[in-house]
């Protein structure tokens, strides 16, 4: 793993985004693209337009100077932030660049990944207010929309390493390769896999079925060190049986493969959705087939 791209917002949370670049980086000897995309899409309604932007003032060309030169400055600034960390912490396998665009965050991060081929994306999402709902909405965008494994992480306050991960099994072929790519992408890293499947009770019989079949198609690969299966029974709140399975196995990470037009849904059980994974406190790890 030679490149991770990772967008930033110049938020408080960035500081937690960059650890797990950081960290990541250094294990496989990486370069690290510090990407940021700033609002320049004037001709927008004006329901939709900024508040803290007056209308009046949306052609005037020192308008786009002013958003530029603070763009410019508050990468720049990071940019050195990250490299003092990258000296102080003795990150010395790691690499770091920076790329400044405008446009529309989510179709621009896409465009990076076509220009720069990284071989994961790092990102940050956000709980509460706004930030939620926009960084929500871009790493789900952002995952729908790329082949690339997308690392989404929350607001947390400090890196919680990777020992402990849950795969979100839908129990469908493709779960194999997920599987071997997140391997693939922890294999520095002393941890164990916790294959889960979260079902209905007139659903449990055959999804035991498909749970053993996919540890027979492990077997085989030889990726079954330090794994365990469950298929969980849940009868009514799903989102409290992901809780408690994430609090007895003490995740640090939860791993899922997105399903392309159905995003997040049926990952566990058709009651599981998008704002479950998001509200977990967990950092996610989207790994497509």
């Amino acid at each position: 793993m030679k490149k991770i791209l990772v967008p930033v917002d110049f938020s408080d949370h960035t500081g937690i985004t960059c650890t797990y670049a950081l960290e990541l980086a250094q294990k496989h000897g990486s370069e690290i693209m510090l990407f940021h995309t700033f609002f320049d899409q004037f001709l927008i309604a004006e329901s939709s337009f900024p508040e803290s932007i007056d209308m009046s003032t949306i052609y005037h060309e020192e308008l786009l100077k002013e958003i530029l030169h603070q763009a410019e400055k508050s990468l720049d600034t990071l940019f050195d932030q990250v490299m003092e960390r990258i000296n102080k912490e003795k990150y010395d396998k790691v690499t770091l660049s920076k790329k400044l665009t405008s446009g529309t965050t989510e179709h621009e991060i896409i465009m990076a990944c076509e220009e720069y081929a990284p071989d994961i994306i790092i990102m940050g999402i956000k709980e509460n207010g706004k930030s939620s709902d926009f960084w929500g909405r871009v790493s789900t965008y952002v995952i729908n929309h790329t082949n690339i494994p997308v690392m989404a992480i929350p607001e947390i306050k400090k890196f919680l390493g990777y020992t402990e991960i849950i795969y979100a099994a839908d129990l469908s072929e493709g779960n194999n390769m997920s599987i071997q790519k997140i391997v693939s992408i922890l294999k520095p890293y002393s941890f164990r896999l916790h294959i889960v499947h979260f079902s209905e009770k007139k659903k449990r019989k055959g999804q035991d079925v498909k749970m053993e079949a996919l540890k027979n198609t492990l077997t085989k690969d030889k990726l079954l060190n330090d794994i365990t299966f469950d298929v969980v029974e849940v009868k009514d709140d799903v989102h409290q049986a992901l809780e408690l399975f994430i609090q007895e196995k003490k995740a640090t990470l939860i791993a899922f493969q997105p399903q392309k037009h159905k995003l997040f849904y049926n990952l566990f059980t058709k009651n599981l959705t998008k704002k479950d994974l998001f509200v977990t406190n967990v950092p996610l790890l989207a790994v497509p087939e």
